[in-house]
């Protein structure tokens, strides 16, 4: 639980930190013009919504495949096998949660001073809800390979140090 909860405002802590950043990588993509620093913020709350469950769901579904999968397979659960399957299946569900928030979240970055219902009625978010998970595959083909490296590599490093899980986390990248 205590693994949920850090997860969740770790994740809450990077967004809202780097947020501005990808405000400005949004609008340079986009070809808008940057405005003033206020505006950089725009569409923060729908960035940061999706992280505490994004979080969540990654570190839930995490432990619980790492667990069985060991289980199953006769292995340790930070061995390589177990943790990269875990982290495969809890990134993929965690993109679930949060690409239809990324997608929401760009559109407001990209607009002027849109707000989350003006954005619903004006663009009318055709296609429902498969519009909203149009970025899944591109963010699962990215994610998926980070996820399947850092995971195994942060469970090695963990075993290798000791149980010190803040040394094999900075290790790990």
């Amino acid at each position: 639980r205590l693994a949920l909860l850090a997860g969740g405002l770790a994740g809450t802590a990077t967004d809202v930190i780097l947020y501005p950043i990808d405000t400005v990588k949004t609008r340079l993509i986009s070809g808008r013009p940057l405005l003033g620093s206020s505006s950089l913020w725009s569409g923060i709350g729908v960035s940061v919504m999706p992280a505490i469950p994004a979080a969540a769901t990654f570190f839930t579904v995490y432990e619980a495949t790492k667990h069985r999968t060991a289980r199953l397979t006769g292995a340790d659960p930070s061995d390589t096998l177990p943790s990269a399957i875990a982290a495969a299946l809890a990134e993929s569900f965690s993109c679930v949660v949060r690409v239809p928030f990324e997608q929401l979240k760009m559109r407001m970055q990209a607009s002027r001073r849109v707000s989350l219902p003006t954005l619903f009625r004006q663009r009318g978010m055709g296609g429902g809800m498969a519009q909203l998970y149009r970025g899944l595959a591109p963010t699962l083909a990215l994610d998926l390979p980070f996820a399947l490296v850092q995971l195994p590599a942060f469970e090695h490093l963990k075993r290798r140090f000791g149980a010190d899980d803040d040394a094999a986390g900075g290790a790990a990248g």
